[in-house]
Formats: C-alpha cells, sequence, structure tokens
C-alpha cells in the first residue's frame, strides 16, 4: 500500500497548510511559527552561509521550533522571557522532526532552540552550525515574544538581547540581530514581505517530501493521545483494504487513502483532556469535539484536492442525515466519503479509550449490522467489511506495528531524559540517540 500527495498542491499550499495546523496547537502561538521563521530569515539571508535549498529548509524547521509543545502549562512558561524549563518540549520536538519529518538533519537545531549559548559554546561535541542555528532560532523566538506579546519596541527588545549576549545569546548571532530594523510589529513586517514567501515556495518540494510533510501531522495529531496512536493509519489501512475488496483502480484508491490519512487534522485544536475524557462527553463537549471537521476544513483552506477534502470533512455524515457537521443524506455521499466513514467507525471499534478496551468481534460486527439497519452507512460496504473482517484487520495490525514501535520508542525515550539531572547530562543522552529507521505509515 502506497500513498503519494501531489495532485494539486504545492510549496505555497503546503507551507500554509503546516502554517495553520501550527496555529492551532496553541492559541497563544497563533503565527509564531510564522514569525519566527521570518525572523531568522532576515538574520540569515545576506550572509551568503547557506544555499536556497539550506536556507528554506532552515526556515521550515523554525516554523516547527515548537511542535513538541501540546501542554497549556508548558506553553505557559515557553512564553515567558526568562524561560527555565528548556527541555521538554526541545527534545520531544527534535525527537519528532528526526523521526518524522523531511527535516531530520536540522533536528539538533530544535533540541538547543532554549540553551544559553555559554553551556553550548562549551560543547565540543556539538557541531558548530547546529550550535549557530539553535541561537538563531532562540533569539528569533526571544524577539516574537518580546515584540508581539510583550509589546515591546524593537528598540527594547534589542537592549534586552544585548545585555544578555555572551551568556545566553551568542555575539556573533546577536550581531546578526542588530542588522535588523522591525519599524513595525513582526506580524504587519512579516505580512507586507512578499519576497519571504516567494523565497521559501520558490524551491520545488519533491512529491515524496510534500506527501512527509502531510504525515508528519498526522503523527502529530495521533500521538497527541496514547489511545489514538495508530488510529489515521488504522482508518486509512481499512479504507484501502476495502477499496481492494471492491475492485477500485489505484487512482481512486489513493484519492481514498488521502483522504483517509488527512480525515482528523483538526484534532489539533480539540483539547486532550476532550480528547481522553474518560467516559461519555457532555453534550457541550461533543459539540467541541464535532467542531475538529470544521478546523480540517480550515487547515486545508481550499489546497486540498476537492475529491480529497470531501473525504476527510464527511466521515462523520450518516445516509439518513443524522450525521455532521452539515447532516448530509445519501444522495449527497460518494461511495468513497462512505466507505472512508465505514473505515474510520471500525478503527474506532477496534481502537482503545481511557474508558474502554478494544471491542471484541462479534460486539464490532454487531454495531455494525445494527448501523446498517439503520440505515446510517452504507449497506453494500458494510456487508464486504463484515465479510473480510478479519483479514482486514490482521493485515491492518501488520501495517501498524512498526509505528506503534517507533512511538515506544520515542516516548521511552523522553521518559528516560526526563530523570536525568543537568544539561550535559541530558544533552549527551539526546546526541546519542541512534537515528531510526524511516517512520512509515505502513511497510
Amino acid at each position: 500500500m502506497q500513498v503519494q500527495y501531489t495532485k494539486d498542491i504545492n510549496n505555497e499550499s503546503i507551507l500554509n497548510i503546516i502554517r495553520r495546523f501550527c496555529n492551532y496547537i496553541d492559541p497563544r502561538l497563533t503565527e509564531h511559527g510564522s514569525h519566527v521563521s521570518y525572523i531568522v530569515f532576515q538574520m540569515l539571508r545576506e550572509t551568503g552561509r547557506f544555499t536556497k535549498e539550506e536556507l528554506r529548509n532552515i526556515c521550515f524547521v523554525a516554523q516547527l521550533h515548537d511542535v513538541g509543545a501540546y501542554k497549556t502549562e508548558e506553553i505557559s512558561r515557553m512564553l515567558q522571557f526568562e524561560t527555565k524549563d528548556v527541555w521538554d518540549h526541545s527534545f520531544y520536538g527534535y525527537l519528532f522532526i528526526r523521526y518524522f519529518s523531511p527535516l531530520k538533519d536540522f533536528a539538533p537545531a530544535v533540541l538547543l532552540h532554549h540553551l544559553n549559548w555559554d553551556f553550548l559554546e562549551k560543547q565540543c561535541s556539538l557541531n558548530s552550525l547546529m550550535k549557530d542555528l539553535g541561537q538563531l532560532i532562540h533569539i528569533a523566538d526571544r524577539i516574537d515574544v518580546l515584540m508581539s506579546l510583550q509589546n515591546c519596541s524593537w528598540e527594547e527588545t534589542l537592549s534586552l538581547l544585548k545585555k544578555d549576549q555572551g551568556t545566553v545569546y551568542a555575539p556573533h548571532i546577536i550581531e546578526l540581530a542588530e542588522k535588523l530594523d522591525f519599524k513595525n510589529s513582526i506580524e504587519e513586517e512579516w505580512k507586507a514581505d512578499s519576497q519571504f514567501n516567494q523565497f521559501l515556495t520558490g524551491i520545488p518540494l519533491s512529491g515524496e517530501a510534500i506527501t512527509d510533510y502531510l504525515k508528519m501531522l498526522v503523527f502529530i495529531i495521533d500521538f497527541r493521545s496514547h489511545h489514538t496512536v495508530t488510529h489515521t493509519i488504522t482508518t486509512t489501512s481499512i479504507s484501502y483494504e476495502l477499496g481492494k475488496l471492491l475492485s477500485y483502480p489505484q487512482d481512486r484508491l489513493n484519492v481514498i487513502l488521502c483522504g483517509a490519512l488527512l480525515h482528523d487534522l483538526g484534532k489539533i485544536a480539540i483539547p486532550v483532556e476532550i480528547l481522553e475524557y474518560p467516559g461519555k462527553l457532555s453534550r457541550q463537549a461533543m459539540n467541541i469535539m464535532r467542531t475538529h471537521v470544521d478546523y480540517t476544513k480550515e487547515i486545508f483552506g481550499g489546497c486540498i484536492d476537492e475529491a480529497v477534502e470531501r473525504i476527510a470533512l464527511r466521515h462523520h455524515e450518516k445516509l439518513n442525515g443524522t450525521g455532521y457537521p452539515k447532516g448530509l443524506s445519501a444522495k449527497d455521499l460518494s461511495k468513497e466519503e462512505r466507505l472512508v466513514a465505514i473505515a474510520d467507525i471500525i478503527s474506532a471499534l477496534t481502537g482503545t479509550r481511557s474508558y474502554k478496551d478494544t471491542y471484541p468481534m462479534e460486539k464490532i460486527k454487531t454495531i455494525l449490522e445494527e448501523m446498517k439497519n439503520d440505515e446510517l452507512v452504507d449497506p453494500d460496504i458494510v456487508n464486504i467489511a463484515l465479510k473480510h473482517l478479519y483479514c482486514i484487520l490482521e493485515t491492518t495490525a501488520v501495517r501498524c506495528r512498526p509505528i506503534l514501535h517507533i512511538y515506544e520508542k520515542l516516548n521511552k525515550e523522553y521518559q528516560n531524559l526526563l530523570i536525568l539531572n543537568g544539561d550535559e547530562e541530558k544533552l549527551r543522552f539526546a546526541l546519542s540517540i541512534k537515528q531510526p529507521e524511516k517512520a512509515e505509515l505502513w511497510p
């Protein structure tokens, strides 16, 4: 089973999808990644130190530097000017960029982006380039926090940074910052600078890279809760197997795969306490949960192929009009849309939650039969699913194993780091971790 999303999507589209997605990690971080990426670009653009492709990738890393931030209390700490707890989100983000993105060579910059220069300078085992990139992101991060969140002028911001040069910040990177001159807010400067966007989107990304970035977003969603680690992979695999059983051609299968892969991107905006709530959700919480479809549409921003988008946005619709978000009925829903909706249901039934284990096979079959009889789901697809359910789930379990293995490895490494003491010990441990196999959605 292979999926590559390249139809009707380009550099600008994938960049905007990533940007909108990152904005939903926490509303207080809205456009923070974009601002940091822009500031890094401004500091490096005239140095001639990097090729255009390298500079673009550095800007992408800067955009994603807070990808390890999921917890509200940690984001609160990150937004403080004096950040003392530097390791949690930096380390998780480092692992995530290494394991699940096309940017693994630049991952150490994410690891280092809150460490002080007087510590980094003494680390002989560290690559000097990564020290500099870590400092670039660190300084750009602080510039945005000071100007965008604490309403400092550029002059006040630069003065505060220079006070700590040689200790917190590298003097040679501060020199690059001194060449900046922001007359307006970072938001205004970023939006007004068309050259920046043209630069980021002017160097083509390969189809493989675009697909890898989309997969990265999927892993961010699934890894928010240990109960949902393989939900998207399971839904995608079941969709593929059902499509094969219906003898769909490869191009139709690929549309289904892409729609299934992207169907839950909007869950990045749903609080983890709702995703992991131990029991039936209240009406208010369920209404919040249902907004994930609307957020998915906003993240797409019209950049995704229409057939793929419809599959992703309609996976909670029902044939009798009782689904959401639009209450569509059978006449409105294509076979592909119905198929992924059923795959999503099977994935949910076979998955664990904080309040339940996976359902046994007979119960899954009974629920599907009941939904078919209540005219909620497509009867033909359900009949095929029921007939082949054991084989579908066996194949899917095999596909999930590599991701489960890497997820468990990542979490183990993360927990091991938390029990270590001292920056040197933590850094030594982080850099000793071996690069894993590429994290495929399936073998």
